[in-house]
């Protein structure tokens, strides 16, 4: 009788110890709000609303209730409000054009160095490169430059829990439509691709890998580079490359064409002429009747205007009318489906360029 006794008490605690870390997932619709304070003693709670969220997306109740230990990250709360804060600061008052913003900016993350560094990864990685340029037709310059760029060849990919980081910044309020759908994406992710979470790491916002994909981003253009079955864009160049090279081609790149030139503005251009949407395109004859010439006349810089001759092209000027200007092909509209940033865009053209100027000597 006592030993019969002592296997109900054992069961009971088994099936109590289970039931505390499984629960039914409600679904709920993906317009619902979470209404309870945003206390650190709601946390776990608002975890649950965003799993009820996921299997309501298709997520499986057996993989949501797999996923525990998801964490209150205040680091990645402090680095999120520091760089909001940055932005509000930068739009309080009417922004004042800075002729030597661009400049700036490329002598910061564009230099020396990092060419150098790039020069040496590209031989060393020039299979992999190779593989992924033929494959989805993207110049194996533009992929070391995102590469570089992104996670500084690999060196700077982030070790936090990605799913601990976007349920934390979702919580947290400020950007709660994007980082809910990330956690949501995410999870998908671990379920699709089977994916190890202990090896899904991420910086302090849940980008990803060598290539800093958001869970999103992950789903839509990582790529199995060396058909090993497997996505690893923490480790597997194969697969770091093709990812970045089929992001481009599936956002519309073109192999044929250079990103852009710098040009010189050689009479007075009205600066509602410039940006990238599609009416403001003009044919290069178009754009030398208006003034635009090129800033230098090197080989490369005029071989580079000799292969955009017959497309469209768009004037770019990052620091509106006081700094540098460029006429830009839609590969560069491309990069800014990377990165909605002028500046950014900029310098992986420059870098890419700078690349293919050493490797091909």
């Amino acid at each position: 009788m006592l030993k019969l006794k002592l296997s109900l008490f054992i069961a009971s605690f088994i099936l109590g110890a289970c039931s505390s870390n499984s629960y039914s997932i409600k679904p709920i619709d993906n317009d619902t709000t979470y209404n309870k304070p945003r206390t650190l003693l709601n946390f776990d709670d608002y975890v649950v609303f965003l799993k009820q969220k996921a299997v309501a997306q298709g997520v499986s109740a057996k993989l949501l209730n797999s996923q525990n230990n998801i964490n209150y990250i205040q680091k990645a709360v402090d680095l999120d409000r520091k760089q909001a804060g940055r932005s509000i600061k930068s739009t309080a008052t009417k922004p004042i054009a800075n002729p030597h913003g661009v400049s700036r900016y490329l002598k910061r993350v564009l230099t020396d160095n990092k060419v150098n560094v790039a020069e040496r990864r590209y031989w060393e990685r020039l299979p992999e490169l190779t593989k992924a340029s033929e494959r989805f037709g993207v110049q194996k310059e533009y992929l070391m430059a995102l590469w570089g760029m992104e996670s500084s060849f690999g060196y700077y990919q982030g070790n936090y829990d990605v799913l601990s980081v976007l349920a934390t910044l979702a919580f947290d309020g400020r950007r709660e439509d994007l980082f809910s759908k990330e956690f949501i994406s995410a999870m998908k992710l671990l379920e699709r691709d089977h994916i190890d979470r202990n090896k899904m790491l991420g910086s302090w916002a849940g980008a990803m890998g060598q290539t800093q994909f958001m869970p999103s981003s992950y789903l839509s253009y990582a790529a199995d580079g060396d058909k090993d079955g497997n996505k690893d864009i923490w480790k597997n160049h194969y697969d770091v490359f093709s990812s970045i090279a089929n992001y481009l081609h599936t956002v519309g790149w073109n192999n044929e064409l250079p990103w852009g030139v710098e040009v010189n503005l050689t009479q007075y251009m009205d600066l509602d002429l410039s940006g990238i949407e599609n009416e403001k395109a003009g044919s290069l004859q178009e754009w030398q009747n208006k003034g635009v010439s090129l800033k230098s006349f090197s080989t490369v810089e005029q071989d580079k205007l000799n292969s955009l001759s017959r497309e469209k092209l768009w004037l770019v000027r990052p620091d509106k009318e006081l700094g540098r200007a460029f006429l830009v092909s839609n590969n560069f509209r491309t990069l800014l489906n990377w990165n909605r940033s002028n500046y950014f865009a900029v310098s992986i053209g420059m870098f890419a360029d700078r690349i293919n100027q050493r490797v091909s000597n």
